[in-house]
């Protein structure tokens, strides 16, 4: 479907129901259809409102207007002609710097903003080389498939997926292609971004070589207002088509309120055990350090953070627990604090109530957005 929004025709994919709406915008290259297997993969009763930005795959191609804040004019226009009154940025990238800009202008309707893997507003000044080497990156297929194995993706694309990729960013119109690493990239919209009163996701990929976990936890993260910051690990900057149900999941979460602010060490353990309680895995692993390391009940040890738990933490929840902890002690030495714990457990598998009881340690460590995270769990104390 086409709309007419800022004088050029902007072609989107429109995509279930629900009061709220998830807008989605695409990186540099990318287009609508980069957002399909995140869509397929929500759980949330949303509509979900994918665009083509101007330039790209079915939207107009005009000469000018590559701009963040034509771009963003673009989807303001766009909201606006389509009558959302309850929307929520998601944007990827290039389009995480389009969705910062909007969100600052503090739009009508706006509730929410996911960035995933996003340019930073305050813009990136490229060495000559590097800007030289993206001006290239989308001329032809050979250098396209280059690009995507050596700088965007970590994990391999399907063969179907990585020739939608291709297709796209190779079908970009001159002007988009050129302008991003001529200009765009380096502009700086930060001004209003103190503005921002919705509640801020950022998702990060641990392997990310172009938008970094460093550089979202150093630049954009603080200069959001109450942001959180979540790392998907093992993945590239093409997080949505690299890891598209772990992208669809953090949104689920942030949709259902369950990633929590964890401003002091002991609320670590209170943030686990509503999320627990409640059944929202989701929430649960997001309190997860992507480095953490979990002792299980039965001496075993899981490594790999928290992907690598999760398996046994849907066991859990499966059994309907109520977990309390309470902390008895906090020993804290700058961003690591060891927490000392006495838990209860109760859990009524076929109607069958069970009591456990015993006494966790746990070491936090504070992230650079001041959220406290699980680093290491040892449920069985110390022996």
């Amino acid at each position: 479907m086409d709309i007419n929004a800022n004088g050029i025709n902007l072609h989107f994919e429109d995509h279930g129901a629900g009061d709220a709406t998830l807008v989605f915008l695409h990186y540099w290259g990318g287009t609508s259809r980069t957002w399909d297997n995140v869509i397929k993969a929500l759980k949330s009763d949303v509509r979900s409102v994918a665009f083509d930005a101007r330039g790209w795959g079915k939207s107009d191609r005009p000469e000018s207007g590559y701009d963040i804040v034509s771009m963003a004019d673009d989807v303001e226009a766009a909201i606006a002609a389509l009558e959302l009154k309850k929307y929520i940025l998601v944007g990827h990238s290039m389009g995480g710097k389009v969705a910062q800009l909007l969100a600052s202008r503090r739009p009508a309707g706006l509730t929410g903003l996911v960035l995933v893997a996003p340019s930073p507003a305050q813009g990136k000044l490229l060495p000559e080389d590097i800007r030289e080497g993206m001006e290239g990156a989308y001329a032809v297929a050979e250098s396209t498939a280059w690009t995507i194995d050596n700088v965007l993706a970590e994990l391999p694309l399907s063969p179907a997926l990585r020739e939608q990729v291709i297709e796209d960013s190779v079908g970009g119109a001159s002007a988009a292609k050129r302008y991003w690493p001529a200009g765009a990239i380096s502009e700086d919209v930060s001004a209003d971004l103190g503005r921002i009163q919705v509640r801020v996701l950022v998702i990060g990929g641990e392997k990310d070589k172009v938008d970094s976990v460093e550089l979202l936890e150093t630049v954009v993260v603080p200069s959001l207002p109450g942001a959180q910051l979540t790392v998907i690990p093992g993945v590239g900057h093409l997080s949505p088509l690299e890891s598209p149900r772990e992208v669809a999941s953090r949104i689920d979460s942030f949709l259902a309120g369950g990633i929590a602010r964890t401003p002091h060490p002991e609320d670590v353990a209170t943030a686990f055990d509503s999320a627990l309680n409640s059944g929202n895995v989701d929430s649960v692993m997001a309190l997860f350090h992507p480095k953490a390391v979990m002792r299980m009940t039965d001496r075993s040890v899981v490594e790999g953070g928290p992907e690598a738990s999760r398996g046994d933490i849907e066991k859990l929840v499966s059994l309907k627990p109520i977990l309390k902890n309470t902390v008895r002690r906090v020993l804290k030495s700058g961003d690591i604090a060891l927490l000392l714990l006495d838990w209860e457990i109760r859990v009524a598998p076929d109607g069958h109530s069970s009591v456990q009881r015993g006494t966790a340690t746990q070491i936090v460590e504070r992230s650079t957005t001041g959220n406290w995270q699980l680093r290491v769990s040892n449920p069985l104390g110390i022996e």
